[in-house]
């Protein structure tokens, strides 16, 4: 039987992570990755633009956290260290106050409202409406840039002093550009300059508009993981001097309010119906039904009564429990499930290193761009095309000398003028920050809706891995069966009664917690048959157990491990499993022991194989116990290995991917930690050992088989609205770059004006955080059709 087997622990680095206040793009994150870089001693990066938080393992021995403070700060962001390691006292990604979220959305209508007031005033040349008061929009955009503009011109200087612009770096040049041109022209009139004040206005305003939306979509994406820490209630009933109350007591012992977070394991907590169980513990007192959907997605409440083991976070629904606690804080399943989610955010995919490798020098291309626009329809594009002088830009208020102000449509341009509007709308057009929101929001969105169905996600990389796998590798026992075995016949092979050999057999399993062991131990308990104790036991994984009971030299094991001589002995049922007992002279007892398929395991395998996986039974048991089960789920023999080593399992996986293929495993046992380690995504059950569920990037705590398929589509429909957010982000820029550039004015009259631009660029970020969202309503109503169907 296979027992566990102490591994060397390898020295890792020292893992930390630091809060980034400032980040509005992928430059951003792409500046912030530079930095860190460079500060000797840190081994792996990774910053996430929607949590705002950036981990970093790097060689404690040369390298410490304010080290990496202060590079960050370096570049104008604020950075401090997380203190806390307990998940559900962490803030994730507050969502600002109200009030400052409507101060902003209020600021930003109203320059959009007295901007518009503005150019509507030069296309009616009404004075009421603003046409001839120059003055009044150059006091606004000045109030506009130093008040709500301020914190965004700031931080754009801040990344351009530092050598690594960003979006509000290009905000400030458009705008800034605007402003000094438009306020050149106010002062010098003889220039014949134009005045564009509305334009900073209206940008400012769309960009706040913009943001402030953006950051409300963020926090949507985030609303699982929000869930998740509104699970751990606050207070709790602490029964204060239990051990001088009879059992028969608890129910309606006296209680006093205890926060949650002062609650030690041994405590004695009393839970009423309505009220969330604040730790992980025993049921001590009371019987009653839970609802833990939140936890597992299991749908139907759970019954519960005394002795029975309940999690941090469920909902005690119809009576009053006593529990006595056993994990508590960080310690509990939901902190571990919190901290799973958190991580599996922070995680970058794969396809992100695309978005990644172009964002870093995003914003140096735009303002090579605008700059190159700049200086071609300054000299060259105004000479070539001429009548391009002669064709209105809307929305540019005209000063020239002895005529006030005029319309755009009635005057012609000087080249400066044009060639300043498509600069500064080159500038303000691009949009790094959708390049940026592509891939973490959906991610976040995925892991969130995986973690309500009860399946944790280690990154958005084991979400990726998966969405591409064709082949599938199932564990047989405790995987595609139930894991629970029944004692069906125990075959005498020698002068010893099939008691003793039962007792020998339970004796020599005392403490496994296989499910073969498990099985002889019931049934030596069924029996009422005395416990015997084995010495000097010794544990082979997939193979057996040996040790010494009642002076014999006993091995339990399979028979390949035990070394039989005929195979004629083991006839038996084909469906049942042979255990084999043995002394140092010959073979005692057969022990036959059956399982049976999970209910759901058929309808699984088939529905993975029509829709184009390939699935495989990878096992340690026979071959012909392996096989009758693969009958059972309509699998070919040629998709069954049996009789399989624990490393060869790992082999095999890395036999398959060798071949090309990426291979999910799933299982549940500690034999089966190999293969999932090596597999491209391991998957491993919530009931299966701590080392396989450690091994696995996919855990799935329904304990279903059922929760593989919807684990699989949910990654597929994950990737595609990955791949979608890209292909937008970068149709986008690739689009309005060159329209706002220029390129279409002198065939069709296209352009960009600044305002335009501003809009599109908002406009830009919403559509890739909304897709991501939208990810949300199409797997429900994919799950929902499933469900139907």
């Amino acid at each position: 039987m296979p027992a566990t087997i102490a591994q060397p622990v390898e020295a890792s680095p020292t893992s930390v992570l630091l809060e980034v206040e400032g980040m509005k793009c992928a430059g951003c994150v792409a500046a912030v990755e530079r930095r860190l870089q460079q500060v000797d001693g840190v081994e792996a990066i990774s910053v996430n633009l929607i949590t705002r938080l950036a981990k970093v393992d790097y060689d404690a021995a040369i390298a410490d956290p304010e080290a990496l403070t202060t590079a960050i700060a370096g570049l104008g962001f604020k950075a401090q260290l997380r203190q806390d390691d307990n998940p559900l006292t962490l803030p994730v990604a507050e969502i600002p106050p109200l009030q400052q979220q409507r101060l902003q959305l209020a600021i930003a209508a109203f320059l959009l409202v007295v901007s518009s007031w503005g150019h509507l005033g030069h296309w009616l040349e009404h004075p009421l409406l603003g046409a001839d008061q120059l003055w009044f929009h150059a006091l606004l955009a000045t109030w506009a840039l130093l008040g709500p503009g301020r914190a965004i011109l700031q931080a754009g200087w801040q990344g351009l002093r530092c050598g690594a612009p960003n979006m509000n770096s290009l905000v400030m040049l458009g705008t800034g550009s605007a402003y000094l041109a438009s306020l050149t022209a106010l002062i010098w009139p003889q220039l014949g300059w134009v005045c564009f004040f509305d334009e900073p206005v209206m940008l400012l305003g769309f960009i706040l508009l913009g943001r402030t939306l953006e950051e409300q979509a963020r926090f949507r994406s985030q609303a699982a993981l929000q869930k998740l820490l509104a699970l751990q209630p606050e207070t709790t009933q602490l029964l204060t001097a239990p051990s001088s109350i009879a059992p028969d007591d608890l129910l309606e012992a006296p209680a006093q309010t205890w926060p949650v977070a002062q609650l030690r394991s041994g405590d004695y907590v009393q839970v009423l119906p309505g009220d969330r169980i604040p730790v992980d513990g025993c049921v001590v007192a009371g019987q009653s039904s839970l609802d833990t959907a939140m936890l597992t997605g299991e749908s139907l409440p759970q019954a519960c009564q005394i002795s029975d083991r309940v999690c941090a976070g469920t909902l005690n629904l119809s009576h009053r429990l006593v529990i006595r606690a056993e994990q508590t804080g960080g310690q509990t399943r939901l902190a571990a499930i919190v901290r799973c989610v958190a991580e599996a955010q922070q995680r970058k995919a794969p396809v992100q290193r695309f978005a990644d490798a172009i964002a870093g020098r995003f914003v140096y291309g735009v303002c090579a761009i605008a700059a190159l626009t700049f200086g071609f329809w300054w000299t060259l594009g105004s000479r070539w095309w001429p009548q391009v002088l002669q064709q209105p830009l809307p929305g540019l208020l005209i000063h020239a000398p002895h005529h006030g102000m005029e319309m755009a449509h009635s005057h012609s341009h000087s080249p400066l003028l044009l060639a300043l509007t498509l600069a500064i709308s080159v500038l303000v057009v691009a949009c790094p920050c959708a390049l940026g929101l592509a891939t973490p929001t959906a991610i976040l969105v995925a892991t969130g809706l995986a973690a309500e169905q009860g399946i944790l996600v280690r990154g958005g990389d084991v979400l990726e891995q998966l969405a591409r796998i064709k082949h599938f590798v199932f564990d047989k026992t405790g995987t595609l069966t139930q894991g629970q075995f029944e004692l069906i016949e125990i075959r005498p092979l020698a002068d010893v009664e099939p008691n003793r050999l039962l007792q020998w057999a339970a004796a020599l399993e005392a403490d496994s917690r296989h499910p073969l062991a498990i099985a002889l131990q019931a049934a030596a308990r069924s029996a009422n048959l005395p416990a015997l104790t084995a010495s000097d036991r010794q544990q082979v994984p997939g193979l057996g157990v040996s040790g010494v009971c009642e002076g014999r030299s006993l091995r339990l094991g399979s028979p390949a491990w035990v070394q039989v001589a005929t195979n004629e002995l083991l006839t038996g049922s084909a469906a049942a499993t042979p255990i084999l007992l043995a002394d140092d002279q010959q073979l005692l007892g057969c022990f036959w022991l059956q399982d049976q398929p999970r209910p759901e395991a058929a309808e699984v395998v088939q529905a993975l194989r029509s829709r184009g996986a390939t699935v495989q039974i990878l096992s340690g048991d026979r071959q012909t116990t392996t096989a009758a089960l693969a009958q059972q789920l309509g699998l070919e023999a040629n998709s069954v290995v049996a009789e399989v080593l624990p490393e060869a399992k790992a082999e095999a996986i890395a036999t398959l991917q060798a071949d090309g293929d990426a291979v999910a495993m799933v299982g549940d046992g500690i034999n089966d930690a190999p293969a999932l380690a090596t597999a491209a995504v391991g998957i491993s059950l919530a009931a299966g050992s701590d080392i396989a569920q450690d091994s696995a990037g996919l855990l799935l705590s329904r304990d279903r088989l059922d929760s593989v398929l919807v684990a699989w589509e949910l990654s597929q429909m994950g990737l595609r609205t990955i791949r979608q957010n890209l292909t937008w982000a970068l149709g986008y820029n690739l689009v309005m770059l060159p329209l706002a550039a220029g390129a279409f004015l002198p065939a069709y009259g296209l352009a960009l004006t600044p305002a335009i631009a501003g809009a599109c660029m908002a406009v830009s970020s919403l559509a890739v955080v909304s897709n991501s969202l939208l990810l949300r309503y199409w797997f429900r109503r994919s799950l929902n059709h499933s469900v139907s169907s």
